[in-house]
């Protein structure tokens, strides 16, 4: 990387080899907030999460989906969001009682989002299955009440932890 840097700088110039890399550094972060790492977790025997890619039929444990969105929810990238849930919804082995959303790399949710979002948490309820936010930091709780998603969610769905989450839930369904 070093000598990509230095043949840029040598070519171009400093100024120019500066604004080039803040370019491409931007360019990045675009991308990664369209189109950002999503995983389902999975604990090891030895008690570490992992990150698995998602892919149909991915599940946490029997009855729930522990699913990683990693970036903030916005506009351009919340239809991947549902259509990832959507997707590990229908092809989970039955019965599933419990979607829980990990929110660590969620800083904000925007307008359009948190609209369908609550039309997502409405249509996996028809399924009987619920819609669960872990991990909602202080700073990303007041989009959620701002857009009614505390609301629509459920305060009692809204967790601090994953652990948390999962120690409430397990042995429980959405009903109860």
């Amino acid at each position: 990387m070093a000598l990509t840097t230095a043949a840029v700088v040598v070519l171009v110039g400093v100024e120019q080899g500066i604004i080039l890399a803040m370019t491409v550094s931007l360019l990045r972060i675009v991308h990664h907030s369209y189109s950002p790492h999503t995983a389902v977790l999975e604990e090891t025997r030895d008690g570490i999460w992992q990150l698995d890619q998602v892919a149909p039929g991915d599940i946490t444990e029997p009855g729930i989906v522990l699913y990683r969105f990693g970036a903030p929810l916005f506009y351009a990238n919340v239809n991947r969001f549902c259509e990832e849930v959507r997707m590990l919804v229908a092809s989970a082995p039955p019965p599933l009682h419990w979607f829980i959303v990990d929110a660590g790399a969620i800083t904000n949710v925007d307008f359009t989002a948190a609209a369908v979002v609550r039309e997502l948490q409405r249509d996996l309820a028809a399924q009987g299955v619920g819609l669960v936010f872990a991990r909602v930091q202080s700073d990303l709780q007041p989009d959620f009440d701002r857009h009614h998603l505390t609301e629509a969610i459920g305060p009692s769905r809204i967790f601090d932890s994953l652990h948390a989450a999962l120690s409430t839930l397990r042995h429980k369904t959405p009903s109860t």
